[in-house]
C-alpha cells in the first residue's frame, strides 16, 4: 500500500525467501527420503519453481515503484482528494486570483516526499495580493501532501487577458512568444504528442 516503506517491505521478501528456502529443503528431503514414487526426485525443482514465482510476485511491484521513484516520476495519486496532475491544475485553478497554470510539474523525490513547481498567472491589478494567492496555493498543496513547492506568479494587464487564453502551448512563458522557444518547451505544443505516436 501507499503508506509501505519500501525498505521494509524488501527486507520482509528477503526474509520470506529464506524461510520458504529452509521449508522447501527440509520437505523435499521428507518427499524424497519417504516417497516410493519414481517422480519424487521431482518435489525439489517444483518447489524451487513456486518458490521463485512467489517471491517475483512481491520483487517485481516493489522494483517498479523503486525504479518509479528514482526516475523521479509523478505520484499515480496524490491524496484522497486530488488523484491525477489534472486534477491539482483544476483545483488550483480554482484559487481565487489565479488565471492561469501552466508548467506545472510533480514529481516524487522519495517514498513519502512530493516536490511541485508550477507558474500562476495573475491579474495585474492583484499584483498587491500575489502573496496571498502564493499563500493560498501552498495550503492547497500542504493539505495535498505536498509539503515543498516553487510558485511562480507572472502578472497580466487587462488587454493581455484573452492573449493568455488563445496561446497555442499553455507551457509557454508569457514572456517568450518565439515559435522555436514554445517548440522546446518541456510539454510541447498540443497535437505533437499525438503526431509523435503515429509516427513510431
Amino acid at each position: 500500500g501507499a503508506g509501505r516503506n519500501l525498505n521494509e517491505w524488501a527486507m520482509y521478501l528477503h526474509v520470506m525467501g529464506d524461510a520458504l528456502g529452509s521449508a522447501a529443503v527440509v520437505g523435499n528431503a521428507c518427499i524424497i527420503h519417504w516417497s516410493s514414487s519414481p517422480y519424487r526426485f521431482l518435489a525439489d525443482p517444483i518447489c524451487s519453481l513456486l518458490i521463485v514465482v512467489i517471491i517475483l510476485l512481491g520483487t517485481v511491484p516493489l522494483m517498479l515503484e523503486t525504479a518509479h521513484i528514482l526516475m523521479e516520476g509523478a505520484p499515480a495519486s496524490i491524496s484522497e482528494e486530488i488523484g491525477t496532475v489534472e486534477s491539482l491544475e483544476g483545483s488550483l485553478l480554482g484559487v481565487r486570483g489565479v488565471l492561469e497554470v501552466h508548467e506545472l510539474h510533480l514529481w516524487r523525490l522519495t517514498q513519502r516526499t512530493l516536490l511541485c513547481t508550477v507558474h500562476v498567472v495573475v491579474k495585474e491589478e492583484a499584483t498587491a495580493e500575489v502573496m496571498r494567492i502564493v499563500d493560498d496555493i501552498k495550503a492547497l498543496l500542504h493539505a495535498n501532501n505536498i509539503h515543498s513547492s516553487t510558485i511562480q506568479a507572472e502578472a497580466v494587464g487587462a488587454g493581455e487577458e484573452a492573449a493568455v487564453a488563445g496561446r497555442a502551448s499553455n507551457c509557454a512563458d508569457l514572456v517568450c512568444a518565439d515559435e522555436a522557444c514554445i517548440q522546446n518547451s518541456c510539454c510541447g505544443l498540443p497535437g505533437e504528442e499525438e503526431e509523435g505516436a503515429a509516427g513510431l
